[in-house]
């Protein structure tokens, strides 16, 4: 995967093996692993993320990828599209939005602006109809911002004993910015 894109201010590009170092950065924070259903806790978690992420666009031409700031060039997040074979919400083979933030870079409109320019990858180029994302109940920020970008709310479902939201967006769903 050597496809790499631009925002007005953020690089979007594969996680590579030598992003670890800042991926774990990035994670190892309380409010960061708060709602993950699988915190990195350890640099052998990330580093097992990151390999299990390299694996997905090998598989999947697709996944999560590191955002960087173009004006520093350090890696902040990660966002993107994940195709996800296995069941959630008793669904399966669908794409999901997905992305995370390092705390220091929270309300700078980052995560906004990664998910429009997948919002619009997912609909222009891979041609989807749809693309789901879900968040738990209690992630206000992350439901948020779903809801902003144009994200309908189409049920609620239990993972790992906590509520999470389920959200879709539609190809022809009015989206913010776009």
């Amino acid at each position: 995967m050597n496809l790499k894109f631009e925002t007005e201010r953020l690089i979007l590009k594969p996680l590579e093996i030598c992003d670890i170092d800042g991926f774990f950065e990035m994670n190892n924070d309380p409010n960061v692993n708060r709602f993950l259903r699988n915190p990195i806790l350890t640099m052998a978690d990330a580093e097992k993320y990151v390999a299990k992420v390299i694996n997905e666009y090998k598989k999947n031409g697709i996944g999560r990828y590191a955002v960087f700031l173009k004006d520093t060039g350090r890696l902040i997040g990660f966002s993107g599209l994940k195709f996800r074979e296995s069941e959630e919400n008793n669904q399966s083979d669908f794409y999901d939005l997905g992305y995370r933030f390092s705390k220091d870079f929270w309300k700078n409109g980052y995560a906004t602006e990664a998910a429009l320019f997948w919002i619009n990858y997912g609909f222009t180029t891979m041609k989807l109809d749809k693309i789901h994302a879900c968040a738990e109940n209690e992630n206000t920020a992350s439901n948020h911002l779903l809801q902003k970008l144009g994200f309908q709310l189409t049920n609620q479902y239990y993972a790992n004993n906590l509520l999470h939201n389920w959200y879709q967006i539609k190809q022809d769903s009015k989206v913010l910015g776009v």
